[in-house]
């Protein structure tokens, strides 16, 4: 009895252990869970081996096969059942960095087709839209009704992790698919532009501050780009590999560069040099580190232990540089520092990303990482280029408000300057009335005396001496008013600048014409008296330079803003110096003090029109 027990124990284990678990085929799209597994380090199997040793494969129950990076060749077996009422299927392999692939269909343990091989270096055979062969490869299949059979999947993976999930669609079904997949490549098409037009951007922003900041984002992005043409087949990887000297590891070497760039990038964007002076030191030196193995990585490529260490260093390290700085940008965070906040946004799915495939790849866990690649870094050169957008903001407004301050300084140092010479205008003017221009008038009295006393007063000697001391006296007199017009102090602007024209162009015989009008209130001190200045400036040109016989000045308030026009009709101006010659810089000082303007134009009357305009705050 304990015999028969043993035999029928003994039956029934050796039935569990070569029973076969089928995928079920009853619908339009199937993920297949149930399959079996085998890899090895060196490519010493093929089909007829794998045949005649079924021993060799592992069962797994999940969709998401992950063998890591251990292993160089790679089988999966995938028993079929159909139990719908189509025949005709697309099967789906969605590892597209794959050496070479090969599919087998088998049964009766008896190989019924071989297909060519596909992958990077058979892509020749690989299906004809480019579209489909970045997400994966596919082979169309006829199943009979009722039938099964077996999938024989070859891989042969040299610089990658093997992980992949199999579905298996129906031909029908599989048309939705493939607008699926185009739809997903028009994102990505977009997403390039989006990258590039950055890159523009940036560099933009290179040119406008001279910071390397911007150098180093522009590096990061252009790899970027690369990764995004190589992986996705936008440009061949093959290209990459024979021409780039990149290897078929391009990917790890790329990540190199990516590392370089984003360290030095990353030092700039969080100022570490301000908040973390020797942490700045170490990223740099970590940063030149990645470039310095990048360049050795041209030469060790050909080395095949190289790749394994490659893949596994490039994104440990970036792992764990991107820890390291997220520390340090949450503590700047907590300083409320405003770069701190875009990093920890920026770098939170990436980190997530990274960690999960290093796992992956170490075979460390078998769950399909949750985030794609390209969504990835969407979202970080989504954040970082925000980032970048809004620093180059702050950074031109702090120049702005710096500029503000210095025009404002050199606005209280004109201010200070005109308003000494003002003062010291109205003390001179005060001298030359209240001391000079009294002296020679006491002059003029006491010679009238002693030459009439002496019987010479009506001689022509006597009378041109006193002429003469008359004609001075006056001068003096016009000139004391000038400087400080007692009409300008008590009258107003446009009785002033009656009496300026007046005393300035009729012992000239220059004829002129003074219209004002809305002027019904005095104005502002200081803009009566830069307008007062300003007409005298021009005045004075006018009667060295320009020739004229006549003048004419206008002067009115029209909505708030002030509004003098000079015209006469001498010569004009023909050039810069010309300009210049007429007291363009004075003038100028004088209405930036006003915030006013002024235009020098060709008058109709074939000399000069100046147009002057005074904002009434």
């Amino acid at each position: 009895m304990q015999l028969f027990f043993l035999l029928l124990f003994v039956s029934v284990s050796y039935s569990q252990q070569n029973e076969i678990y089928y995928n079920e085929i009853d619908s339009e799209k199937l993920k297949i869970e149930k399959q079996y597994v085998f890899s090895e380090k060196e490519f010493k199997s093929d089909i007829n081996f794998v045949l005649k040793n079924d021993a060799i494969f592992t069962y797994l129950n999940k969709a998401f096969v992950n063998q890591g990076i251990y292993n160089k060749r790679h089988w999966i077996k995938i028993p079929l059942f159909n139990n719908s009422n189509n025949t005709e299927f697309v099967y789906e392999f969605n590892q597209t960095n794959i050496d070479s692939l090969t599919l087998y269909l088998v049964k009766n343990n008896i190989v019924t087709k071989a297909f060519k091989p596909k992958g990077l270096h058979f892509s020749q055979n690989n299906k004809s839209s480019f579209l489909q062969n970045r997400y994966a490869y596919v082979y169309d299949l006829n199943i009979a009704k009722k039938d099964s059979l077996f999938l024989y999947v070859k891989a042969n993976v040299n610089d990658d992790s093997f992980k992949v999930v199999n579905v298996l669609w129906s031909k029908e079904k599989y048309t939705e698919r493939e607008k699926d997949i185009k739809i997903r490549s028009t994102y990505l098409i977009v997403f390039l532009g989006f990258v590039f037009l950055i890159i523009l951007l940036s560099l933009a922003m290179y040119f406008f501050t001279k910071q390397n900041l911007y150098v180093y984002y522009i590096g990061f992005l252009t790899v970027v780009f690369l990764q995004i043409l190589g992986v996705r087949y936008f440009i061949s990887p093959l290209i990459i590999e024979k021409y780039l000297f990149f290897g078929n590891n391009f990917e790890e070497m790329l990540g190199l560069l990516v590392i370089f760039f984003v360290m030095h990038y990353t030092d700039s964007f969080l100022s570490l040099k301000d908040y973390y002076p020797k942490v700045s030191k170490i990223t740099k030196y970590a940063a030149n580190f990645a470039g310095a193995l990048f360049i050795a990585a041209l030469f060790l490529r050909q080395y095949e232990w190289f790749f394994g260490f490659s893949y596994i260093f490039s994104k440990v390290f970036l792992l764990i540089i991107s820890v390291t700085l997220y520390v340090f940008a949450f503590k700047l965070a907590l300083k409320k520092n405003l770069m701190g906040y875009y990093f920890l946004i920026a770098y939170g799915p990436l980190m997530i990303f990274m960690g999960h495939f290093i796992l992956t790849a170490m075979k460390l866990t078998n769950s399909y990482n949750p985030l794609e690649w390209e969504f990835v870094i969407f979202i970080e050169i989504l954040v970082l280029t925000i980032a970048m957008a809004h620093r180059y903001y702050l950074m031109m407004k702090q120049n702005i408000d710096y500029q503000k301050a210095i025009i404002k300084e050199q606005e209280r140092g004109l201010q200070a300057m005109i308003e000494a010479q003002e003062n010291e205008r109205g003390r001179i003017a005060r001298e030359l009335h209240d001391g000079v221009v009294q002296q020679i008038g006491s002059v003029i009295l006491k010679s009238r005396n002693i030459l009439s006393k002496m019987n010479l007063l009506h001689t022509k000697d006597s009378q041109e001496l006193l002429d003469s001391l008359e004609n001075s006296n006056k001068d003096l007199r016009t000139i004391s008013h000038q400087m400080m017009p007692r009409a300008l102090k008590e009258l107003g602007i446009t009785s002033a600048l009656n009496d300026l024209l007046e005393n300035s162009l009729s012992y000239k015989n220059i004829t002129f014409t003074f219209e004002h009008f809305n002027i019904k209130e005095r104005l502002p001190k200081k803009i009566e008296i830069t307008i007062y200045r300003i007409v005298q400036e021009l005045l004075n040109n006018i009667i060295k330079h320009s020739k004229a016989t006549e003048v004419s000045l206008q002067l009115y308030n029209a909505n708030n803003v002030i509004i003098l026009i000079v015209e006469d009709n001498g010569i004009g101006f023909t050039s810069e110096n010309n300009k210049k010659g007429i007291g363009l810089l004075n003038i100028t000082s004088r209405l930036d003090m006003v915030n006013g303007n002024v235009n020098f134009e060709p008058s109709p009357k074939s000399g000069t029109l100046v147009t002057i305009k005074i904002p009434l705050q």
